[in-house]
């Protein structure tokens, strides 16, 4: 009989729509069956709400309602590929106006995507940490952020320090980190930063001086993320570089 690499066992209309677009998006083969359906064996992964009948298949993903699609794309994907006591994941970081992040997990890369806003960023990450300590509680998380861009990477790691203390942070030197100039080459490079041996922070890491191409790039920045709704004067820029007013409030102002 064919080996399907996902199958989707549900009765339930709104999980099998969700299952069906997240198998989609990922480009993944799977078969629709009920779970009583013989198939549901002959597939590396089962997606289902049915709680009894899968307890020994080793591919098995139980789902409810309104499932956290992110959550239940890397627990398919870390299905897919085997993945049952992993040492060590690591999320990857590139900053800049849009960031790149990679959850590489095992030298495994589980999920990747690319964000704009650097508290969306950081909320991301720690959603991912949250993941994989439930998913794998014994395995170990560390965020590496590469260093490209003294602007982006500080904004970035001020995000992170107000965010949580407890984030194990390591800087990456980013040197030929860029393999591509493609809509995804941040994601490329996040990879590749997960990848690498870095150095702990610093406290000039946060520190940023009040220079004229900072100034500069601050303000196209703030006018990209708020689709010219908010242009800052050089005044409120230093503000933001000197650390006197988080980022993210200038953001919210402009967006609540």
């Amino acid at each position: 009989m064919r080996r399907w690499e996902a199958a989707i066992a549900t009765e339930n209309p709104l999980i099998l729509y969700q299952a069906v677009q997240l198998l989609n998006k990922l480009g993944i083969d799977f078969v629709i069956c009920y779970p009583t359906d013989n198939r549901c064996n002959h597939s590396q992964v089962i997606i289902t709400d049915v709680e009894g009948g899968f307890e020994h298949h080793e591919g098995l993903v139980l789902v409810q309602e309104n499932f956290d699609m992110d959550f239940v794309r890397i627990e398919v994907i870390a299905r897919l590929r085997m993945i049952k006591t992993p040492s060590k994941a690591v999320i990857g970081i590139d900053p800049g106006m849009t960031s790149g992040i990679a959850l590489v997990v095992d030298g495994s890369v589980l999920y990747q995507t690319s964000l704009v806003v650097p508290s969306a960023v950081v909320e991301l990450s720690c959603r991912l940490i949250t993941y994989i300590q439930i998913l794998f509680p014994m395995c170990q998380s560390i965020v590496k952020v590469g260093t490209g861009s003294k602007l982006y990477s500080t904004l970035l790691l001020r995000e992170i320090l107000h965010k949580s203390q407890e984030l194990d942070i390591e800087l990456i030197n980013e040197k030929n980190t860029t393999i591509s100039s493609g809509a995804r080459s941040d994601e490329s490079s996040a990879i590749l930063i997960a990848g690498r041996s870095g150095r702990k922070m610093i406290p000039s890491d946060t520190l940023l001086e009040a220079k004229v191409g900072y100034i500069r790039s601050i303000k196209q920045f703030v006018i990209r993320l708020t689709r010219g709704k908010k242009v800052l004067t050089s005044t409120e820029a230093r503000a933001i570089l000197l650390d006197e007013v988080a980022f993210d409030d200038i953001i919210m102002q402009t967006t609540s």
